[in-house]
């Protein structure tokens, strides 16, 4: 394997392994999009399968609209992935086990999975999300065959820090939801998508705290970020947010994580720092309502998915901004007091 280079290969199975190694990272990308093999790849793949017919639903962002005010909060318009994706899992608890009667990806269709990333009986696969939210959303499932519960590892984590840094565009994006926070399915996954704009959360100021750990307060969605600038490295990049999500699953405190590219000076035209935010919430117990503005990890980032035109015409920043608040404010604020043990 020559350094720089991707390799993909075909399997007997017929779907293509992704190798990768330390040289295929991108640290520093310019603002303008520039696309790397990956992100070839994972594009072709996705738009052959909607090609293909593997979707529910064709993806149709009906409109979208950035809302007045400081957050540039983004609402987006998808009524299809309200009334025509799979009934989500009743989840009533964050130590619920994996159960297999209910859906799970070991049940994917072969159309579904684009990669393995290991040539392995129990390798990480890429497959598409069926009822996408945005261009090429897609799923990292990590170990799908062993079945593990929507909780994250240290190597569920480490992969997603990975796959974000084989992208060279400042677009691609990783979200996790616990248990009791808008998971879906209680299987062991991210989500994998682009966002063509422009976020307020890849460069507002966030105040230091300690190493690669910073506090975000001056936005709605209150919660803690980790900055890649400050660590330099993946392993201690990747142990600094585990240290605090192992804290919150140990103690049951359902949460969201969002990681994204970001600029260290926002005036540069480089990205050239990569922020994962971390966000302890309010529980939710029940089957989500799909037919309204969930609080998820996209929400608290600042991308909105509505599924009705009333809630997409009425919803303003100061709306949206008192929802998410309620939402985090207070477990930041437990969470921020004993954070000096946590980590």
């Amino acid at each position: 394997m020559k350094s720089g280079d991707i390799i993909m290969f075909t399997t007997e199975k017929d779907i293509p392994n992704l190798n990768y190694n330390y040289n295929n990272f991108h640290f520093s990308i310019s603002e303008k999009e520039n696309e790397s093999e990956f992100d070839i790849k994972l594009k072709q793949a996705w738009e052959k399968a909607q090609k293909d017919g593997v979707f529910r639903y064709l993806l149709n962002i009906s409109s979208w609209r950035i809302l007045e005010g400081p957050y540039r909060l983004l609402v987006q318009l998808n009524p299809d992935r309200a009334f025509k994706r799979r009934a989500p899992e009743h989840i009533t608890t964050m130590l619920q086990p994996f159960d297999p009667t209910r859906f799970n990806f070991t049940k994917l269709s072969k159309s579904e999975i684009m990669f393995k990333i290991e040539n392995e009986d129990d390798s990480d696969i890429i497959a598409v999300n069926v009822s996408p939210t945005e261009w090429c959303h897609s799923l990292l499932i990590i170990k799908y065959l062993q079945c593990l519960p929507q909780s994250i590892t240290w190597y569920s984590l480490q992969k997603a820090i990975e796959i974000l840094l084989l992208s060279s565009s400042p677009y691609f994006r990783i979200a996790f939801n616990s248990l009791c926070a808008f998971a879906s399915v209680n299987h062991l996954h991210w989500h994998l998508y682009y966002l063509k704009h422009n976020m307020v959360l890849e460069y507002i100021d966030v105040q230091p705290y300690q190493g690669s750990l910073f506090l975000l307060e001056n936005f709605p969605s209150k919660g803690f970020c980790f900055k890649l600038s400050s660590s330099k490295k993946i392993e201690t990049f990747v142990s600094s947010i585990f240290s605090l999500v192992n804290y919150l699953q140990k103690n049951q405190i359902a949460h969201n994580v969002y990681v994204t590219r970001a600029k260290t000076i926002n005036s540069k035209e480089v990205y050239d720092d990569v922020r994962a935010y971390v966000w302890a919430r309010k529980s939710h117990f029940d089957v989500k309502n799909t037919t309204l503005f969930n609080s998820a990890a996209c929400e608290f980032f600042g991308h909105i998915f509505v599924k009705t035109e009333e809630a997409y015409q009425n919803l303003t920043e100061s709306t949206i901004a008192k929802i998410l608040e309620s939402v985090t404010e207070q477990p930041y604020l437990l969470i921020k007091k004993d954070l000096h043990k946590i980590m």
